[in-house]
């Protein structure tokens, strides 16, 4: 008889709990290790003034019927969560300091036909590049679920930054920041991200774009219910510190902080990058691969506003985001290390007491703001997050958070009605994403730097997340079919969400 084979899975974020499902789903016995006290933590948002702010989930793309996501989490068994659409017309108001005012559609047809009829002397130039997101997002076996894993990001025009790309096609200025604003979705610069990692989350938002009706702890609750049936062990509340190898090299067990040692044949290894090498022994992995994940370096960090008003929404939030950016400084300024956000971009995004405002269950609006941001003012306070924080970084948030919240009430007169409740700062990132930098999407997928391979020197150690993949809960899950197929079969999974779609 066949010894069941046995894997352990360290982090349960999104990524993590898809790969102990997928693992288990075919015949591992799975170990999941969570250094928080429950899994999916980042999904869960929190409850403040009785109201539920969704801190993790704000809005997910390819969540239709018939979607990619849908496909993905359909297989993992996850299929019956309600989700609500966003307006797919007037997906977002971008507004400019000049007062110049664009909404953008969440729908291929749809936003191309509108940024044409907003800037009908670029439309070539439009109807090209709207063209090229959509191939290179379709280039990808694991977003298209046709063709051969590693046959794709071939065409050599896909891998210069965005805004020399972009420049290919338009030297408007506002339509360039229109172009890029994906940008805050992935959290690196239009001058430093590819726009082929752009176009990859750009092209998630050409069907739609909705969010789960009752938040991102329902699909929390869900992969958790599902990790239970699956019989999937949980170990939350604890860290793995080393990942242990025989003498040939094999893996053998990882060792936690409470002193257990779980046996295992496999490991998917889904934290920030740069924190791996310390777990495995001594020149486990090459000395240049080692340098490159120590070397990685975070994308965008924030300060996030959460905000409480009437029962009654702006209507600009009304199943919409609101965008403000300065007319006379370039989009790529707000990813500066220098940046402080006092004059935007300022990103407002409804939650879901706006989103399901006819439900009953709600009687006041929420939405958050996102103020991208440089975290170098925090630097001395990172790490502080496990016991009450310093009382200069105390002092710090607050007024830091105040300013903010003015700056937003005079960029954005609609929110004027509405009260600060609580807010994050960017070692508020640190602490539940675990981002050494604290950035928002974890490791940056820059130009100038590698981003780690799945597959490792490791036989058997895998690596999933927002850092080999892109950001969000569609980049995760991805990224845990991507690490899981090397030992499942790429090719039986894609066959398989196919199947589900």
């Amino acid at each position: 008889m066949a010894t069941q084979p046995s894997a352990v899975v360290i982090g349960a974020g999104a990524s993590g709990m898809a790969s102990a499902l997928l693992l288990a789903m075919h015949g591992y016995r799975v170990s999941l290790v969570e250094r928080a006290k429950e899994p999916g933590v980042t999904l869960r948002g929190f409850l403040k003034s009785r109201l539920y702010f969704d801190s993790g989930v704000h809005f997910v793309g390819e969540l239709s019927p018939h979607g990619l996501l849908t496909a993905y989490l359909r297989y993992l068994g996850i299929d019956d969560l309600p989700s609500v659409e966003f307006d797919r017309h007037h997906f977002e108001t971008v507004r400019f300091s000049d007062r110049r005012e664009f909404s953008l559609a969440a729908d291929f047809e749809m936003m191309l036909a509108g940024l044409s009829a907003d800037f009908p002397t670029e439309k070539d130039g439009i109807q090209h590049y709207m063209a090229d997101v959509k191939a290179a997002y379709d280039s990808s076996v694991f977003h298209s679920l046709q063709g051969i894993p590693g046959r794709d990001e071939t065409d050599p025009r896909w891998h210069i930054p965005l805004q020399d790309y972009i420049a290919r096609y338009t030297r408007n200025p506002w339509l360039q920041t229109l172009l890029a604003i994906p940008c805050l979705y992935h959290g690196v610069s239009p001058n430093n991200v590819s726009f082929l990692q752009h176009a990859r989350v750009a092209g998630t938002h050409f069907d739609g774009v909705r969010t789960f009706a009752k938040g991102g702890l329902s699909l929390a609750n869900a992969f958790e219910q599902r990790l239970a049936e699956e019989d999937v062990a949980l170990h939350c509340s604890c860290s793995a510190v080393q990942i242990h190898c025989r003498s040939d090299g094999s893996l053998s067990e990882v060792e936690l902080d409470n002193g257990e040692r779980l046996a295992c044949s496999a490991v998917i290894y889904t934290g920030h990058p740069r924190f791996l090498p310390q777990m495995l022994p001594e020149k486990a992995l090459r000395p240049a691969a080692v340098n490159r994940l120590h070397q990685l370096y975070d994308g965008m960090s924030a300060h996030l506003l959460y905000l409480s008003g009437g029962a009654e929404p702006p209507l600009l939030l009304n199943k919409k985001n609101l965008l403000y950016c300065r007319h006379d400084r370039p989009f790529s300024d707000a990813f500066q290390p220098s940046h402080r956000g006092h004059e935007g971009p300022f990103y407002v995004m409804p939650g879901p007491s706006i989103l399901n405002r006819n439900s009953g269950l709600y009687h006041s609006a929420d939405c958050v703001a996102v103020i991208p941001c440089g975290a170098a003012e925090y630097r001395a306070f990172y790490g502080t997050g496990n016991d009450k924080r310093p009382a200069a970084y105390r002092a710090l948030k607050k007024q830091r958070l105040a300013a903010l919240y003015d700056a937003l009430r005079r960029a954005i007169p609609e929110t004027e009605g509405m009260r600060l409740v609580d807010g994050a700062t960017p070692v508020t990132l640190q602490k539940y994403l675990y981002s050494p930098e604290c950035g928002m999407y974890g490791a940056a997928h820059d130009v100038t730097q590698f981003n780690p391979l799945p597959v490792t020197r490791v036989a058997g150690l895998y690596i999933a997340g927002q850092a080999v993949t892109g950001p969000g809960v569609i980049g995760a899950t991805i990224s845990a079919f991507l690490a899981c197929g090397y030992l499942l079969g790429h090719q039986n999974l894609l066959s398989a969400v196919r199947a589900c779609r």
